[in-house]
């Protein structure tokens, strides 16, 4: 064939169905990459007590108001925030099982991300912009993706960014609102206030969007400006009223302003971000690239948004929660800059250089690459969603087993972050100190008091009640009269005070089970009395020097038989100071 003769028209058509099929795979294989931080299957401390408390209302047929599975705070307030989002659970565990969560919340995550792409491609944002900046958002958003409440914040978070940008897609042209799309603002808030306490942030972000664009109305002032402002200004109080309609009333957005306003130093997520923090770069990543975008852009810069972007920014820099909003807050509006930022980096018209085309043999490898990476992509996804693993190294599985073995009941003082999977396990029989659910059910006093145990001074960082006294980590052995201690052997404060508590003359407290991931001591009179009921003897006492292997499915429920005598046979006791050389 001369090399001037045109080519066929059918290797023309060739050609472009490669392009389609490399353009297409390209952008499939993105979107696989975004989903598998948010298919991050890692189990959250909390979500025991989540699907416990909504399978409590479902079989109690009403709200619980009082605290629950405790015994230090009984007919204490209980105002819960994420009602909702525990019913979701409950039912999503009872109906879709385990791995049906998992795919469910990572199909979350993406019609989120999806979101933001329709919004982007409504904008003339390109495919092939948008995409790498999800990767970027799913990046931030991975290590605040486990099964918990929050999710259903961003989503309402999503659909409410949603709206106001189709509402006021024409306002730096025309000032024209989209009234249609704002209507259904205020049920928003009202399904968001009984989901998660995140409405308190999405009330602040459309409070300074509405109060922005009001502003902008008054100062470009035309004919029919009053009834606008007017009519947002009705429109954010609608949104405030709208979450008044929960169990609680004003009570709710109380307790939010007095649990907010004080500090919790105690809690990773209301710290601010560290250079060691799994998620620290792809923060400052995602910190660059929006004031690179927002520098480098051709377009119009919309002030109302920079404003926010900018809050909640200083927000994410204080308390590391706050960067999952900014992410999502830059996956709606940083597209179109970015894209623009991006134009910046093609050639001009007077110095362009020729389209470069890749040869057939070319485009068939990159699209068998692809192909390939996908299905290396949907297997680890497969993976991720098979696997929901808690760690024996991590969690007391074996003391939670041991326990159910012996049938060990009655009153526990345990740390916060084992306390729900403990009321999961054994609940009724076992009412605990304190759990996650923190200031919404538990008075400040036993919050300091718990943390007194866990954390002690704390390098002086504590926020604690005046009328709690001095710190001593010793009075939550003795408030309620617990029967049982069940310590995180990786916090040193409460294991030195056990051991210190064992070393006295006349001790209280005596270790009835010790791993190298948990210790659990119970009440001498109780357990160490041969005349009780409940004594347990030596034989029947685990002192295991082995490490913590494995792990066991979630929820990782202890197996309820009594067999004490057959496990004591399998684990002989050690004596306390070989298991103190070994750990």
């Amino acid at each position: 064939m001369n090399a001037k003769e045109p080519v066929a028209p059918v290797d023309v058509n060739v050609a472009r169905r490669e392009y389609v099929w490399l353009k297409w795979a390209t952008v499939f294989a993105i979107a696989l990459g975004c989903a598998i931080p948010l298919s991050l299957n890692l189990v959250d401390p909390d979500l025991w007590g989540h699907v416990q408390y909504g399978q409590d209302w479902l079989a109690e047929g009403t709200l619980p108001r009082t605290a629950s599975h405790t015994f230090t705070a009984v007919d204490y307030p209980w105002i819960n925030h994420e009602n909702l989002a525990e019913l979701a659970f409950a039912t999503g565990y009872r109906v879709l099982g385990t791995r049906g969560l998992l795919i469910a919340k990572c199909l979350w995550g993406m019609a989120i991300l999806l979101a933001m792409v329709w919004v982007a491609q409504r904008n003339k944002v390109h495919a092939f912009a948008v995409w790498p900046l999800m990767l970027l958002i799913a990046a931030n958003l991975q290590a605040f993706f486990p099964l918990r409440p929050q999710l259903l914040s961003f989503a309402l978070c999503a659909i409410t960014l949603v709206m106001l940008d189709r509402a006021f897609c024409d306002w730096q042209t025309s000032k024209r609102i989209h009234w249609q799309m704002l209507w259904a603002l205020p049920i928003v808030f009202v399904v968001w206030v009984n989901a998660h306490g995140g409405f308190a942030l999405g009330l602040c972000i459309v409070g300074a969007y509405l109060g922005g664009r009001i502003f902008e109305a008054l100062l470009h002032w035309r004919t029919g400006t009053w009834p606008r402002v007017l009519a947002l200004s009705v429109l954010g109080l609608s949104c405030v009223v709208a979450t008044l309609a929960n169990p609680y009333g004003w009570e709710l957005h109380r307790w939010l302003a007095m649990s907010l306003g004080q500090a919790r130093p105690e809690i990773t997520e209301w710290a601010p971000p560290k250079m060691g923090d799994p998620l620290f770069w792809q923060w400052i990543g995602l910190l660059a690239v929006t004031a690179t975008s927002l520098f480098a852009t051709r377009l119009r810069r919309d002030w109302v948004q920079i404003a926010i972007l900018a809050v909640v920014a200083w927000q994410s820099a204080l308390h590391l929660r706050h960067i999952a909003f900014l992410a999502l807050l830059c996956g709606f509006w940083l597209p179109v800059h970015f894209q623009s930022a991006l134009s910046r980096l093609r050639p001009s018209k007077e110095t362009e250089l020729p389209v470069m085309t890749l040869s057939p043999w070319l485009r068939r490898l990159a699209v068998s690459a692809l192909l390939l990476a996908i299905g290396l992509q949907s297997f680890a996804l497969r993976r991720q969603f098979d696997e929901f693993p808690v760690e024996r190294n991590r969690y007391p599985v074996d003391a939670l087993q041991f326990m159910a073995d012996r049938d060990l009941t009655g009153k526990l003082v345990v740390s916060f972050n084992w306390a729900q999977y403990a009321i999961a396990a054994l609940a009724p029989d076992v009412q605990v100190a304190f759990d996650g659910r923190f200031r919404t059910c538990y008075p400040q006093e036993v919050v300091d008091m718990h943390f007194d145990f866990l954390l002690g001074e704390f390098g002086g960082k504590r926020s604690r009640s005046a009328d709690s006294g001095p710190i001593d980590g010793t009075r939550v052995l003795e408030y309620g009269s617990p029967d049982l201690v069940l310590v995180d052997r990786r916090y040193e404060h409460p294991v030195a005070i056990m051991k210190a508590e064992a070393m006295r003359d006349h001790p209280e407290w005596v270790l009835l089970y010790c791993d190298r991931v948990a210790e659990l001591w119970g009440h001498r009179d109780r357990y160490d009395n041969p005349t009780t009921a409940e004594y347990l003897p030596l034989t029947a006492r685990v002192l295991d020097a082995s490490p913590r292997e494995g792990s066991v499915q979630w929820p990782a429920l202890p197996i309820r038989t009594r067999r004490g005598s057959q496990l004591a046979e399998q684990f002989p006791s050690l004596p306390t100071d070989a298991i103190d050389m070994e750990l």
